[in-house]
């Protein structure tokens, strides 16, 4: 890779961690204010509902801009102000204030994930696309996993207040860092690869997402959310009742299913490096035919047995990541490519609510707990998998898509 192609992942990999980081923060610190505030968790929590809508609705408009003023520069943006909201919430007094430091947050939190998807994408080494995508993937698991750490730690050290504040510096140093490189021509402002000619980025300007694809991938989208959603929700519940864990035990129960997590998230790596390698859809067809009588045994497991399944699904769920994303990439305009990672994770946030909700009803009386859930999660594991077949065959093909500039 070129230098500047570097220092894209570098940034691309430190801003997923980052954004993991900074809006999982909270999750932790709502604990220790409900007793600083005196208020109940519920009410300190949903404090964070604006934010965490923030990130799915300002996603189309934070994709439609880096399209038009240039992905690195709006990087830019998403590290200087995800940091600096940060360093507001760690410096309100109140409630209401919390809301709307964390709304600041979570707007532009919204920022990263269509804009660096495409960044990478766009600039990335056509051979190596799906394994940085993967590495990708990776830093933003490590985050998650380090939020509730990062909380803690600089909480009990330091208090919450820096627990927002310091991250929130460390974000805003490597905005300015972008910065520079950006002033000093070491990453160039717009997505035009060297080498690139003119017929090649008119070619690439003037594709466009065929409807057919267009329609599969945002069935997949917005069932995975579902699917994703309802099987992350329901995890520690699930796990607790096969390993016959209780209330007790809940310092042991989150260190399984963090472990189970993390384990799972090392198919985003393989599932790039082999879509670098193999037709994409075939790759895309057999997470959903792998994950359909796994979703179905799960309904039946019990025992340590259920661990070794959750592995696997969760394994199967990340994998299929940037394979996911590739595809969206090589179906969308490279012009419009922004808007497209954008309007990707709007639907899985309108999506994402519905797996929540399934969850809810499948451990209601009426349903009968985990049989209910892995069911039906197998029945729209069905429906996926029928979608993913529709894909036009050259899916799969070693064209990858051009750069233009933004």
């Amino acid at each position: 890779m070129q230098p500047a192609q570097r220092l894209i992942i570098g940034f691309a990999s430190l801003g997923h961690f980052l954004h993991h980081v900074l809006t999982g923060l909270f999750l932790t610190l709502a604990v220790i204010l409900e007793g600083i505030w005196q208020r109940p968790y519920a009410e300190i929590i949903a404090l964070w509902t604006l934010g965490a809508a923030m990130i799915g609705v300002g996603a189309p408009l934070a994709g439609w801009l880096a399209d038009r003023f240039g992905h690195a520069r709006m990087m830019v943006v998403f590290f200087l102000g995800l940091g600096l909201a940060s360093i507001i919430a760690g410096l309100v007094s109140n409630a209401a204030d919390m809301g709307l430091a964390l709304a600041l947050l979570g707007g532009f939190g919204a920022i990263y994930h269509p804009v660096a998807l495409a960044w990478v994408s766009m600039t990335a080494p056509p051979d190596a696309r799906g394994r940085l995508m993967g590495v990708l993937g990776i830093a933003g698991s490590i985050g998650v996993a380090c939020a509730a750490v990062i909380a803690g730690g600089l909480a009990a050290i330091a208090g919450w207040r820096m627990a927002m504040i310091l991250p929130g510096i460390v974000t805003i140093i490597a905005g300015l860092a972008l910065l520079f490189c950006l002033l000093t021509g070491r990453v160039a402002a717009s997505n035009h690869q060297p080498g690139q000619d003119a017929p090649q980025a008119a070619a690439a300007e003037a594709a466009r997402i065929p409807w057919g694809v267009l329609i599969v991938l945002a069935i997949t989208f917005m069932l995975g959310s579902v699917s994703y959603t309802a099987y992350s929700t329901a995890l520690p519940k699930w796990l607790s009742d096969m390993l016959l864990l209780d209330s007790a035990q809940a310092a042991q129960l989150g260190v399984i299913v963090g472990a189970t997590m993390l384990m799972g998230s090392a198919g985003q790596l393989i599932g790039g490096r082999l879509a670098d390698r193999m037709p994409m859809k075939a790759l895309y067809v057999a997470t959903f035919m792998i994950k359909l009588p796994l979703m179905a045994l799960a309904a039946w497991l019990g025992g340590p047995w259920a661990l070794l399944v959750a592995v696997v699904i969760g394994f199967m769920f990340d994998f299929a990541a940037p394979v996911e994303n590739l595809l969206l990439a090589r179906y969308s305009s490279g012009k419009r490519r922004g808007l497209a990672f954008g309007l990707k994770f709007a639907m899985g946030f309108v999506a994402a609510p519905l797996g929540v909700n399934l969850v809810a009803w499948a451990y209601s009386d009426a349903a009968g707990g985990a049989p209910a859930l892995f069911l039906t999660l197998a029945v729209l594991g069905l429906v996926m998998l029928a979608a993913a077949m529709a894909l036009p065959r050259d899916a799969g093909a070693r064209a990858a898509p051009q750069a233009v500039p933004a």
